[in-house]
């Protein structure tokens, strides 16, 4: 599996969010502290892709996602959401996992490896479902960074 760009510290664990704007915003500020970013930037960025499309894969996931100029390396955010969140998913599910990703400008082919390997990892039915359970942060990024 690609290794991922993922810290404890830049996973969400239920915050308060009543919307995809709020869901969006907040992983734009724990990504701004990982790029240099500014968040309403990098908010700005996820929003626009979604505009173009959900981002939503399915059984209660998304992966947000945005190219920007002044990133110099693959960063990524996660947020798991108690309440859900309607993300116009392809199935309809509500949304309580997402995973943001941003990647320099001319990193395409990063941008598609890291947003597979993602979605590999979270087409499994027990690494969604101990995602959901997870008790903490560091229980969430071992389950999504290292295989069973």
């Amino acid at each position: 599996m690609t290794t991922l760009p993922l810290a404890p510290a830049n996973i969400c664990m239920d915050p308060p969010v009543a919307d995809a704007g709020d869901v969006l915003r907040m992983l734009a500020g724990i990504l701004a502290g990982s790029t240099g970013l500014s968040a309403e930037t990098i908010a700005e960025a996820l929003q626009n892709r979604e505009a173009q499309g959900s981002t939503g894969i399915g059984h209660g996931v998304a992966l947000p996602h945005a190219r920007l100029e002044g990133v110099q390396q693959t960063a990524i955010a996660a947020l798991r959401t108690a309440q859900g969140i309607p993300f116009s998913a392809p199935d309809g599910v509500i949304v309580h996992l997402f995973i943001a990703v941003v990647v320099p400008k001319a990193a395409a082919t990063a941008h598609l490896e890291t947003l597979s390997a993602l979605a590999a990892r979270l087409a499994v039915d027990d690494v969604r479902e101990g995602l959901l359970k997870a008790r903490d942060s560091a229980e969430f990024f071992r389950l999504l960074t290292h295989p069973a």
